[in-house]
């Protein structure tokens, strides 16, 4: 019987010596990935339309930012966007989600974080000075005004992309 039981013990032993430096091993699985924003995609023609269709989405997001960090809001020129893409294309999207920018714009007007980083509609020749750590600095052009913005992305994160458009 004593033998029994000390064979039963090694036994114990020997699979929980095994056992143990695999578990030591295993991947934790509970620690939380953080997404730092580095494989953010560049703002594109398609990316835009898209920001243009979900308009109504994305004015909710623009209302509920108390404070944005100005080095978190990016502004992308349509007009670069439109070189070899269609502007009836953009057009279209823009006729048929009117009421949405419409809203964006308001949204925009009346968010006082974001509205500091835009001119007013009576000053929209001011100068811009972007921050060092701006994503895409507009160096001497003139800072869009609310109505120049035609759509807006908000991450999960709270990075702003304003998409604008100066018509001539």
């Amino acid at each position: 019987m004593q033998t029994r039981t000390l064979l039963a013990a090694v036994a114990t032993a020997a699979i929980a010596a095994m056992v143990t430096p695999s578990l030591s091993n295993a991947q934790d699985t509970t620690k939380k990935a953080v997404s730092k924003g580095e494989v953010a995609m560049a703002p594109s023609f398609s990316s835009l339309i898209s920001a243009i269709n979900s308009g109504t989405a994305n004015v909710d997001k623009i209302k509920s930012l108390t404070t944005v960090n100005a080095a978190d809001v990016q502004f992308v020129n349509v007009e670069d966007l439109l070189k070899g893409n269609d502007p009836q294309a953009l057009n279209d999207a823009l006729s048929k989600n009117k009421e949405g920018v419409d809203a964006l714009q308001s949204a925009l007007g009346s968010n006082p974080a974001l509205n500091l980083l835009l001119a007013s509609s009576d000053s929209a020749a001011a100068k811009v000075t972007p921050p060092a750590a701006a994503p895409t600095p507009m160096p001497s052009m003139a800072k869009p005004s609310a109505k120049d913005i035609v759509a807006a992305d908000v991450s999960a994160d709270n990075k702003v992309v304003l998409y604008y458009w100066k018509k001539q």
